[in-house]
């Protein structure tokens, strides 16, 4: 294990473990306090992110933000990460020997900040650390044990953009995960 996110940063920035990180403009870490108590998991960087080097921060990223403010959650309180770190072409989603070699990294990440709860933003987040073969909407809303932190599923917000759930769903989801934190702290 690497001991600081710095270093964890760097290891990511030369990592070349899959054919991801010979097409990647920049690697998308993540972002966020060190040791927020919020941590929030997606799939993999989009074109603006890998422009960038920043997670969320395209259509998707703007609207997580807005449905963010709803349930009375500031995006600066949270770490904000992808399960890949590097741009899948096309935007496709990462494949089981991509995601393999960032889980580590991930795993690493975890350790270091030590969140009271992670939320998963999508199905490949969400298998990533639960298991492949288990069912977004069997999932969604709840909350599962991780090791010292609880895994919570819920829609990542491209399925808002793309008209198959509604934000308020996940604004609803956000403001559970909020009262959930205050009684863990």
């Amino acid at each position: 294990m690497i001991s600081n996110l710095d270093s964890l940063q760097c290891y990511a920035r030369e990592c070349r473990k899959c054919q991801l990180g010979e097409g990647r403009q920049q690697v998308v870490f993540g972002e966020g306090p060190t040791d927020a108590a919020l941590f929030l998991l997606g799939e993999a960087p989009g074109a603006t992110e890998d422009e960038t080097g920043r997670p969320f921060v395209g259509r998707a990223g703007l609207l997580l933000t807005e449905i963010l403010a709803k349930a009375g959650i500031e995006r600066q309180d949270l770490f904000i990460t992808g399960s890949c770190k590097c741009r899948p072409p096309k935007n496709r989603n990462p494949n089981k020997k991509e995601l393999e070699a960032c889980k580590p990294i991930l795993l690493n990440q975890l350790a270091l900040i030590r969140p009271r709860i992670v939320v998963c933003l999508g199905l490949v987040a969400a298998q990533n650390l639960l298991g492949p073969k288990i069912r977004l909407s069997d999932v969604r809303g709840g909350c599962f044990a991780g090791g010292s932190y609880l895994v919570c599923p819920t829609y990542h917000p491209a399925a808002v953009l793309r008209g198959t759930v509604k934000a308020e769903l996940l604004a609803a989801d956000f403001r559970l995960v909020r009262e959930r934190l205050e009684k863990l702290r």
